[in-house]
């Protein structure tokens, strides 16, 4: 109990300090919201933030406010709130032993005489007159709920998935390896995931100019399971399991192509190119430059796609300063590339998804149901204990109170005046 009324202990659990971190961290989240944070960008949206501000997004990611969330102020922030709210409930529930057991009230009062409003008191018996006593579990329940929530967002942290892929009309994905782009602080998977997801159809409306409509079609096989068809929309996710796929309105062209080894082997091969919705539908060329590594040596890739009726395919790929290849491609063209061969097939839609989990969500929401319950305990019952004892030719009136019961403070003036 020493250490429970120790200056350091209340300091620790003064409401000041957590008024504080959570200013603090309401601060924090608010950046988080509205300063862009390269987890929630997919690849394509991160290079043209990082090309459109260069300066800007270079300084936020050294200053920790790219990813606010992840960044070790952050952690500081909730760390302290967790041991701010375990003193707060502490030091409650310590209260709250000392109302049960009537140990010292926090203020008395003689009496020569009741006011009317205390007449009734003295048939409360010596364990005093009790309202309100459900009020006292307000507090408690606040702290509860918040330490849930920060402690299921710690655990989701850790156990949560988020992965950006992309997929063309026709392509499957069944493996983790090479397709899914994860998220930084995402848990890491490998090999074969225990779902196969086929993008059937892309399917974009245009009114006026713009995306009015944005859906995709796709075949869903879960491990053991029957083949299904659903239909992804923006902000309507795919359940698979405990994770869900969402439509991230990232959506291009990509080229298609049957890459031919030295050995004979043919592989598809897809090239995807971005297309703004605003110019879906239209003709003009999309462009992509890349560099890829053959033997140890880098090729520089310009490539150029116009989709349509009558699509074809621009590449210009140099190794070690000399070309390769110039040329343009029509369907069913061969660009020989000296380490494999590549045939132009044609185009298809593809379309920008997103891959999520995160077990600990309902845990979070479980701990705002608790802190919302709390806080409507706490401020809507004002738990009072008061008790009347004769004392000589008056009376000695002991109150139980929390602090911030101002109208209780109010009415205990008045008496102080009139006696």
């Amino acid at each position: 109990m020493f250490f429970l009324r120790s200056r350091f202990f209340r300091l620790l659990a003064s409401p000041g300090l957590a008024l504080a971190l959570l200013g603090l961290m309401l601060l924090a989240v608010l950046m988080g919201g509205t300063l862009p944070q390269t987890v929630r960008l997919s690849p394509q949206e991160l290079d043209a933030w990082h090309r459109a501000w260069p300066l800007l997004s270079l300084w936020l990611e050294r200053l920790g406010l790219a990813d606010v969330y992840a960044s070790t102020g952050f952690q500081f922030l909730y760390v302290a709130l967790i041991v701010n709210l375990t003193a707060g409930t502490a030091a409650h529930v310590a209260y709250l032993f000392a109302w049960f057991r009537g140990e010292t009230p926090g203020r008395s009062l003689h009496l020569s005489e009741l006011p009317p409003a205390l007449l009734s008191l003295a048939d409360a018996g010596p364990s005093g007159h009790r309202r309100g006593s459900l009020g006292l579990a307000g507090l408690p329940l606040l702290h509860a709920g918040i330490v849930v929530i920060i402690v299921a967002a710690l655990v989701n942290g850790s156990d949560r998935l988020g992965a950006h892929f992309e997929l063309a009309e026709g392509e499957v994905l069944s493996q983790a390896n090479g397709k899914l782009r994860l998220e930084r602080g995402s848990r890491q998977i490998e090999g074969e995931l225990d779902f196969r997801l086929r993008l059937d159809a892309l399917l974009v409306e245009m009114e006026g100019g713009s995306v009015r409509e944005l859906q995709a079609r796709v075949s869903l096989q879960q491990a053991g399971g029957a083949l299904r068809q659903e239909t992804l929309a923006v902000n309507h996710p795919l359940r698979i399991g405990s994770s869900q796929v969402y439509l991230d309105k990232n959506v291009g062209q990509a080229g298609v192509f049957e890459r031919i080894l030295p050995d004979g082997q043919r592989r598809r091969l897809l090239v995807n190119f971005i297309q703004p919705r605003e110019d879906w539908g239209s003709n003009w060329p999309l462009t992509r430059d890349e560099t890829m590594v053959f033997e140890d040596i880098p090729v520089n890739f310009r490539m150029a796609l116009t989709p349509g009726d009558a699509p074809s395919f621009r590449l210009t790929a140099e190794r070690r300063g000399k070309p390769v290849f110039d040329g343009v491609l029509a369907p069913g063209e061969v660009a020989d590339l000296g380490v494999y061969q590549l045939k132009f097939i044609g185009t298809a839609p593809w379309a920008g998804l997103y891959l999520a989990s995160g077990q600990a969500l309902k845990w979070i929401f479980s701990g705002f149901v608790l802190a919302l319950a709390g806080f409507a305990l706490h401020l809507l019952l004002h738990p009072r204990r008061q008790r009347l004892r004769r004392e000589g030719d008056g009376w000695l009136l002991e109150a139980w109170t929390l602090r911030d019961d101002w109208r209780f403070e109010r009415q205990w003036r008045e008496w102080e005046r009139g006696r």
